[in-house]
């Protein structure tokens, strides 16, 4: 830690905040923001899930052949509510403290100066101000309605259903396709957004530090100047993409099974989610791309010209025989300190353009993958899959 270290002015918890936040807290769900979260994704699936079980068994297609897609049977219905949306809402008790700690450590490192600590104090204000606006959560709710309206009359199963009846004048929700598109399915854009805004929240946040006069090195051994662990945090938006791919998967299990669309039809499509996944939870740090690249070409000039001066000095007192006889070469230390310099020019030389480990986009793209996995058994026995993984990890 730094001598001159503090901690910022306020912690920057990005998820303790906003209306429906504050909502929360004065209904008395409990006291601090893990306990509440836990008791809200606790009690979500029960308000929305149930109620459908009771619309749909009084109009008699909750089991049975009355439609071709009778409510037990929706895998959508069970990952969206009984998985997604409890996943979005627990994985706030994960990031939130954690984006909070990594703002911190810009201090308690040292990469942030004392010289810059105003500054640094501002963003972490104006970002609170942000994820308290009144204003982003009403146009989040706003949206969640629209997009849960569009996608429900434009994106609704090709075949008879526990939530609408299809005809030749178009879709109509049942009674229970009402509480799902007026509650659940808003409910689900709701948390989205508010996590696609969050993540603006903090790419904002680090566009500002990324301003200021940091203190990095290119021979820091975490190969991002001293910036690693801006990258380490971003590995844990992982249960984000998590949580959205099992939303995803159930949909088109249903596609699948009931409309009869091959799962090769998705493959570009899938593709394509997990590229834009990674960009938008790694292209934050991309802000501190140009301060690194500089960081490096300089780095290496600098550990160029320090190397040259050195390993001359070394050819002419060791090579050359300008070294004097009383000084054997056995021991020396001129042999490590080579060693050590050579190290330090392969740190930089190894300086990643981002602050990411090379292993994050793996780990993102196998969260956003994994849930998705399971569709396989619509093309391929359990057992041939097994043997696949199997091959894949031999």
């Amino acid at each position: 830690m730094a001598q001159d270290s503090k901690p910022p002015s306020r912690p920057f918890l990005l998820m303790e905040g906003g209306p429906s936040y504050h909502l929360q807290q004065r209904a008395g769900l409990g006291r601090g923001k893990a306990k509440t979260t836990t008791k809200i994704a606790a009690v979500l699936p029960i308000i929305t899930w149930l109620p459908l079980l009771i619309l749909t068994m009084i109009n008699g297609t909750a089991v049975g052949n009355t439609v071709e897609l009778p409510f037990l049977k929706d895998f959508g219905a069970y990952a969206r509510l009984f998985l997604a949306i409890p996943l979005f809402l627990m994985a706030e008790n994960l990031i939130g403290p954690l984006i909070a700690e990594t703002a911190e450590h810009f201090i308690t490192s040292g990469v942030v100066g004392e010289n810059e600590y105003p500054v640094f104090d501002r963003a972490i204000e104006d970002g609170l101000r942000l994820r308290d606006s009144v204003l982003a959560e009403i146009l989040m709710v706003l949206l969640a309605y629209a997009f849960a309206i569009m996608f429900f009359f434009t994106r609704a199963a090709h075949v008879s259903t526990w939530y609408a009846t299809r005809a030749d004048n178009g879709v109509t929700p049942t009674l229970a396709g009402w509480w799902l598109v007026l509650f659940c399915m808003p409910l689900l854009q709701f948390l989205l957004l508010r996590w696609i805004w969050r993540i603006f929240l903090w790419f904002r946040f680090l566009h500002r530090i990324s301003k200021l006069h940091l203190n990095l090195y290119p021979t820091h051994p975490d190969q991002a100047a001293g910036l690693g662990f801006v990258g380490e945090a971003q590995r844990f938006f992982s249960i984000l993409l998590f949580s959205y791919s099992v939303g995803v998967a159930g949909v088109m299990a249903n596609e699948i099974l009931y409309d009869h669309i091959p799962l090769k039809h998705y493959g570009p499509i899938i593709g394509a989610y997990v590229l834009l996944a990674l960009i938008i939870i790694l292209g934050p740090l991309v802000v501190f791309s140009g301060r690194l690249l500089k960081i490096k070409r300089h780095g290496l000039h600098d550990y160029g010209t320090l190397a040259t001066s050195y390993t001359g000095a070394f050819q002419k007192k060791w090579i050359d025989g300008v070294s004097p006889d009383s000084e054997p070469l056995l021991g020396t230390a001129d042999i490590q300190s080579l060693a050590d310099l050579g190290n330090s020019y392969t740190f930089v030389e190894r300086m990643n353009a981002i602050p990411v480990n090379p292993r994050t986009p793996l780990i993102l793209a196998i969260a956003a993958l994994l849930p998705l996995a399971p569709l396989l058994l619509t093309v391929m026995p359990a057992k041939e899959i097994v043997k696949l993984l199997f091959k894949m990890v031999m």
